[in-house]
């Protein structure tokens, strides 16, 4: 999910809460001004949806919801869509606060548990189990439970997803590489990156082995594949500073910084690494689903996907966009349509198919997702749920990831060593959640 989607205390992608954005309000078709209310149809119950995608995926949003509008003549929806996670965020956070909700809404899964924690979403499910054609079972187990805060469904994911090995076949071939296979390790990483790692000219770099992002959830897999976390098992303390996991950081921050294989990141910019990769100028990339419809369109090159190299155990993340029934609409009997449709099989079938969507429901994911014909190997998103582990959300993330990327990023370019970046990290993360929380810690 550009996010995992793209898909707690794991944030794919850090929210600005002071940072509202501008809100593009569309009802099939129609167009206004963010923010400003406009007369129902006559006749007709007016829903709102709200989204926060880009716009090629809001088009085929708005086709689906015609077909919905013909099925329901008696509801018309309109869409809220604010591009970008963070925005998106903190704009339906300021909705709900002001006692305007959309009727469904589609939330970004690092930040689904403080909606959950502020009762801002309603049950699923009594609606799930009280609707015949819905089938709940239909959803895999460990995605429906990751759904559940204090025992109540609040939400369900419309796209699931994973992290995956993404490579440059044309790099590999031309470097005499063998391409990524089995379970490969760590060391049949390193090895991997730094053969394809070449000096330009003037000794500029020519190309980079791979691309690494130092934040949020693309550590989770790095630190889990080690036998570490962020959190602990009761989510209330992060767990930074075992052994475990600062051998897992100091790994990542050595493929920078002693062996060279990767570029420094540019601070904020969350899509610098599929535009390199997608350009040419590194070899391997770590990302999902949600990248393959750009690489379609932008890659000149042949490339591929496989799992991600393992060190004490196989693990990758497993990312959800959560779609939610608020619990302050006016209308739950059409909110239910509306969200029953959004996550129906066909819906997620269209969206697989024209957006390249993972789907949720396990009938859509093990029928025509992954049986279609493709140019690259699908299957290995789906083989990795088996080892792909939730991320360990918290209420409270959007309140302290962004002191706690500060110190990262002091660790990755070098200012801080390792142990001693996680171990104040770990300190600060767990100080703050303390006062939060009431325990003055």
């Amino acid at each position: 999910m550009k996010g995992i989607t793209k898909p707690g205390v794991v944030a794919v992608i850090a929210i600005a809460i002071i940072a509202l954005g501008i809100a593009v309000v569309v009802g099939c078709g129609r167009k206004e001004e963010a923010g400003k209310a406009k007369e129902p149809e006559q006749g007709k119950t007016e829903l709102t949806l709200f989204t926060w995608t880009r716009e090629d995926e809001m088009a085929v949003n708005q086709q689906l919801l015609k077909e919905f509008e013909a099925q329901n003549p008696g509801i018309a929806v309109q869409i809220i869509n604010v591009p970008g996670s963070g925005e998106a965020m903190a704009k339906l956070h300021t909705m709900t606060a002001g006692g305007q909700p959309p009727d469904v809404a589609s939330i970004h899964g690092a930040f689904y548990y403080s909606f959950a924690d502020a009762g801002a979403l309603t049950d699923l499910e009594p609606l799930a189990k009280g609707d015949k054609d819905f089938k709940l079972e239909d959803f895999n187990p460990r995605i429906v439970d990751m759904c559940r805060w204090k025992g109540k469904l609040f939400s369900l994911p419309r796209y699931t997803s994973i992290y995956a090995m993404f490579y440059n076949k044309d790099m590999f071939d031309a470097a005499g590489v063998k391409y990524p296979q089995g379970e490969w390790t760590w060391d049949d990483y390193l090895k991997t990156v730094k053969a394809l790692t070449q000096a330009g000219a003037g000794g500029q770099p020519g190309q980079y082995g791979c691309y690494i992002d130092f934040w949020g959830a693309r550590l989770y897999p790095w630190l889990w594949q080690n036998g570490a976390d962020l959190m602990d098992a009761k989510r209330e303390r992060m767990t930074l500073d075992t052994p475990e996991a600062i051998e897992a950081l100091q790994y990542i921050v050595d493929l920078r910084l002693k062996h060279k294989v990767t570029p420094q990141p540019t601070p904020g910019d969350k899509t610098e690494g599929i535009d390199l990769f997608a350009t040419g100028k590194v070899a391997t990339y770590i990302s999902g689903p949600w990248d393959v419809g750009d690489l379609k369109k932008r890659a000149t090159f042949r490339w591929d996907v496989w799992h991600l190299p393992k060190k004490k155990v196989r693990a990758t993340m497993l990312g959800t966009e959560n779609y939610a029934v608020m619990a302050g609409t006016k209308h739950p009997t059409e909110a239910w349509a509306l969200y029953r449709f959004l996550l129906s099989p066909h819906a997620q079938q269209v969206m697989a198919e024209k957006m390249e969507k993972m789907p949720s429901r396990t009938s859509v994911l093990k029928g025509t997702y992954e049986q279609a014909k493709v140019a690259y190997n699908r299957k290995v998103f789906v083989d990795a749920l088996d080892y792909a582990q939730p991320p360990p959300n918290i209420p409270e993330w959007d309140k302290v990831q962004g002191r706690l990327q500060e110190l990262l990023d002091l660790v990755y370019i070098g200012n801080k060593t390792v142990p001693d970046g996680a171990r104040e990290a770990t300190a600060v993360v767990n100080r703050t959640l303390g006062e939060m929380r009431g325990k003055g810690k």
